[in-house]
């Protein structure tokens, strides 16, 4: 069972709406549709503790950008006394279109610079992640630039959607499970 959420982004209001930050704005959208706050805030992460399927579930940021969130997620594991494997981690990713979402066991980075980081310092690939389709990478943009630029007007327009379906695909993880979260909403 997923005990811990963990959402991807980097700290700052320069980064709010940024592709990257997808994790961040999926976890601040069900946090604040529980009526909960981060009310633990550290250097490394901040943090909120809900009751959903009358368990207590994390949910955490990580405050040590995007390429250093290993350091964030492997104290918090240590912390809670949590498995890699208890643990669903969102994260943005190119290689999907805009809009869709993709929720996985285990498996690769992908190229992705905060679950390598989290995969080094937990020392395991072995932890669920949901990603979230930002893609296309228009040609002759480097990842590292796209990643960080606002979304485009046409994204901005159904991102509140899209913000929607990540709520709900973290709703269906924790209430159903890894393997309905799958069946939903892997096919969209």
């Amino acid at each position: 069972m997923i005990k811990l959420v963990v959402g991807l982004g980097n700290p700052g209001k320069g980064y709010h709406l940024t592709r990257h930050n997808l994790g961040f704005l999926v976890v601040d959208k069900v946090v604040d549709k529980k009526h909960g706050r981060f009310a633990e805030q550290k250097t490394d992460y901040h943090l909120a503790t809900l009751r959903m399927h009358s368990e207590q579930i994390y949910f955490a940021k990580p405050m040590t950008f995007m390429n250093l969130s290993g350091k964030a997620v492997a104290t918090l594991l240590l912390r809670l006394q949590l498995l890699p494997q208890e643990m669903l981690v969102i994260c943005d990713d190119f290689a999907l279109p805009f809009g869709k979402v993709r929720v996985r066991i285990s498996g690769s980075d992908g190229g992705h610079n905060g679950l390598s980081s989290i995969t080094e310092q937990v020392g395991s690939d072995d932890f669920p992640r949901m990603r979230m389709g930002i893609g296309p990478q228009p040609e002759g943009v480097a990842a590292e630039e796209f990643v960080l630029e606002q979304f485009r007007q046409e994204e901005v327009d159904i991102l509140d959607e899209f913000i929607k379906l990540g709520v709900s695909c973290v709703e269906t993880v924790i209430y159903g499970g890894l393997t309905d979260a799958m069946n939903k909403y892997n096919g969209l």
